[in-house]
């Protein structure tokens, strides 16, 4: 979980423009979640437990990455505004600057979307983990 925190983080700082960090901050950081392997062995209240926080912390995270999204959108729209307005022959910096911006928070937002799907995936294995125990109230396990 730390790795995937810290990968995102090196990401964003490394290729994400300047004004693109200014305007969004950084994608909100996942939540680190307990193992599939960890639920096994924990003891059933423990397994429940973790199981229940990992779901609330990802309903919280996702929430974050609404806001971030947006401004990502937000961003990436007002650089297209730029771009017809602009002369390539006069303009050729700005226009790039702008191409570059669009570039950018269209990677940021699908990489956002990329980290949400792997860590749904991940609750996905700590919840089928829970509810293959034979020791666990499965009443929150998929039918």
């Amino acid at each position: 979980m730390w790795a995937r925190s810290a990968l995102t983080l090196l990401f964003f700082a490394g290729w994400c423009p300047y004004a693109l960090a200014q305007s969004c901050g950084s994608a909100p950081i996942a939540p680190a979640l307990a193992s599939a392997t960890e639920i096994k062995q924990d003891s059933p209240a423990a397994a429940a437990a973790a199981k229940h926080d990992a779901f609330v912390e990802i309903k919280s995270w996702q929430d974050e990455l609404k806001s971030y999204r947006a401004c990502m959108v937000s961003f990436g729209n007002e650089a297209k505004r730029q771009i017809p307005q602009l002369d390539p022959q006069k303009d050729a910096d700005k226009l790039k600057r702008y191409q570059d911006q669009v570039k950018a928070a269209d990677h940021a937002y699908d990489t956002s979307v990329d980290m949400e799907e792997r860590v749904v995936n991940e609750f996905h294995a700590i919840q089928a983990a829970y509810c293959t125990r034979s020791d666990v109230d499965k009443s929150s396990c998929p039918k």
